[in-house]
């Protein structure tokens, strides 16, 4: 990895590194590159994904149709309301 390689970086990053500091930045990200490259080295084989670091499934329930409001009842205590809807302030965006 380079300076060029570096400043390309950047400017995908929008990020502003000083010239002086550029060499320093080539050689942090080559050593965490061949840290990766070592990660990359381990053999895998047989090893599965894991999604999720806890052992608990998803647990639910059918999906039932119950007892529900009527429209008389969900209105009552709105304070604006029209036949069967409540009535809200315009929100233009």
């Amino acid at each position: 990895m380079n300076t060029a390689d570096i400043q390309r970086i950047a400017e995908l990053a929008r990020l502003s590194i000083p010239e002086a500091d550029l060499e320093a930045f080539a050689a942090q990200f080559e050593r965490i590159l061949d840290y990766v490259g070592t990660i990359n080295a381990l053999p895998m084989d047989g090893v599965e994904p894991q999604t999720s670091i806890n052992a608990i499934e998803n647990v639910t329930r059918e999906d039932v149709v119950g007892e529900t409001a009527s429209t008389e009842e969900a209105l009552r205590n709105a304070p604006k309301k029209n036949e069967a809807f409540f009535k809200v302030p315009k929100v233009l965006g």
